[in-house]
């Protein structure tokens, strides 16, 4: 700090807050280059994409990471292909043609060329992945978004939920719905909300166990792990499973599963992660107790669906309502039909 301190006092005093800011970071890069950075901390080390969190419904964010030649180059030949498209665009609404990379149809119906930003944005969501060859494995479950029935039928403004994390907009989770060609019903209990589980006997879980174990925890069991369970996860019998004598070792069986990322499936495997599934309630959510070393132990709450209690209660709070007007009116029927005597005359 002191040498930036006194590099910074001998800039002039009319520099600009963009130009302050540039010095500023050209300053800092020139005195990091002077320190021994580890790998993984270079810009070579930290390439990689990810996906940040977003405080606004139904945005999501995926950032690239990486040096900044190799940014800058990837910007650049987006921004060429998105202007050579526009341009490609254009022409094709002077003369008729069929309009290039329109997926929603907009350009088509309105006349109106797509902006930059929107071209970019979808030539990214059309780009061909090129794996060199390697085969890339079916996905293990479905794009899953689960909306509470009443917000599909227009009765309630409940969010549905994408892959159990992120909530989604009513009307968004109306349209997701609607553009699907396949509905899978989930079974809740309807006063806690719990997913009600799947029975199965074998060694490997089934699909359905799979998607239901995807319910209970959208991100991998161990407590602090926020990898999804979407991908990259495997299924680990919280007792483990003796293949020489099934009933000797932990059944396959929804309470004696659960889905861990492959670097947690690893640590428990090798001994360095103890759970243990607690005796559950049925139509109550699960528990599992976590303990590292025999000294740290964490309680964990399986996930539940939040829409169910809460459209309970409005419809139970609904019915008391209904029954008071119906009680309310049929006395005044009764009322009306059999009204009190007349009082007698005052003489």
């Amino acid at each position: 700090m002191e040498h930036v301190d006194a590099a910074a006092a001998h800039w002039p005093t009319t520099l600009t807050t963009e130009q302050f800011q540039l010095r500023l970071r050209r300053l800092l890069t020139r005195l990091d280059a002077q320190q021994e950075v580890p790998a993984h901390l270079t810009p070579e080390g930290r390439r990689r994409v990810e996906m940040l969190p977003t405080r606004e419904d139904g945005i999501g964010c995926l950032r690239v990471i990486g040096p900044v030649p190799e940014i800058l180059d990837l910007s650049r030949r987006l921004d060429a292909a998105a202007r050579a498209v526009q341009a490609a665009q254009r022409r094709a609404v002077e003369t008729g043609e069929p309009i290039p990379l329109d997926p929603r149809g907009t350009v088509a119906e309105t006349g109106r060329i797509s902006s930059l930003a929107l071209l970019q944005y979808d030539l990214l969501g059309g780009a061909a992945l090129d794996t060199d060859g390697v085969q890339v494995p079916r996905p293990r479950f479905r794009f899953n978004v689960t909306v509470p029935v009443l917000t599909l039928l227009g009765g309630a403004e409940e969010p549905g939920m994408l892959e159990g994390t992120i909530p989604l907009p009513a009307a968004m989770a109306r349209e997701l719905a609607g553009r699907s060609e396949t509905w899978h019903r989930v079974l809740t209990d309807p006063c806690t909300g719990a997913f009600l589980p799947l029975p199965a006997t074998r060694y490997t879980p089934t699909r359905a166990m799979l998607e239901h174990l995807r319910l209970r925890n959208a991100t991998c069991a161990v407590p602090g792990c926020t990898r999804p369970t979407s991908w990259a996860s495997e299924a680990d019998h919280i007792e483990e499973y003796c293949h020489e004598d099934p009933e000797r070792g932990g059944l396959t069986e929804i309470e004696n599963l659960h889905l861990l990322c492959w670097q947690h499936h690893r640590a428990k495997t090798a001994g360095l992660l103890d759970p243990t599934r607690l005796p559950c309630t049925p139509g109550l959510p699960g528990r599992t107790a976590w303990s590292t070393d025999d000294r740290v132990q964490v309680l964990v709450r399986d996930n539940e669906d939040l829409a169910s209690p809460s459209t309970t209660r409005e419809l139970l709070d609904s019915w008391e309502r209904y029954g008071a007007r119906r009680d309310a009116r049929r006395r005044a029927l009764e009322r009306r039909r059999n009204p009190p005597p007349a009082p007698p005359p005052p003489f």
